[in-house]
């Protein structure tokens, strides 16, 4: 059953349409504290927008992307895979605030090429941590060891003066 009235039409049931919809006007799904939930099906079997209302979260099912720009561009951001999120861009990833904190409980881990530009600490007074640096050669490599409080140059690394290929050096 439908009602119509001078403000509009009421459905009491489901309404099917099979061809297009266009709505020139605003369109509201449910009211303030009382919403429903609102799919967007795409193509793939299992790949859909879902405004969970219950949750009052939007949720991006399966692996379906955010996409930035254009929808075939390479800026998105998606979740390939459960607990795997990528944050994908063609050319530059800018971050833009004054502190930017990555909470990495393991590991952080950067491929490619690396710049800090500006102060770089790591630990705090008091409380350090080891860092490596290694060569070339396996067993060879610098060590800051924090619970020594020891510059340590491992196996028979030198420590050059001057130029790395010159014969000023301290070598163990």
């Amino acid at each position: 059953g439908s009602i119509i009235s001078a403000g509009g039409v009421g459905i009491a049931k489901k309404l099917f349409v099979g061809g297009a919809v266009q709505i020139d006007a605003a369109v509201t799904v449910g009211v303030d504290d009382t919403g429903h939930d609102v799919k967007f099906f795409g193509a793939t079997s299992g790949q859909h927008l879902l405004w969970d209302q219950s949750a009052d979260e939007l949720a991006l099912v399966g692996d379906t992307k955010l996409s930035f720009h254009d929808a075939a561009g390479g800026e998105n951001i998606v979740a390939s895979s459960d607990g795997h999120l990528e944050i994908n861009s063609a050319t530059t990833l800018d971050i833009t605030a004054p502190t930017v904190d990555v909470n990495a409980s393991t590991k952080l881990n950067v491929d490619g090429a690396t710049q800090l530009t500006g102060d770089v600490t790591v630990g705090v007074n008091g409380t350090g941590h080891d860092v490596q640096f290694f060569g070339a050669s396996s067993g060879q490599h610098l060590l800051w060891d924090q619970s020594a409080d020891e510059l340590a140059l491992v196996g028979d690394t030198k420590l050059s003066f001057h130029d790395a290929a010159g014969g000023e050096n301290i070598v163990a």
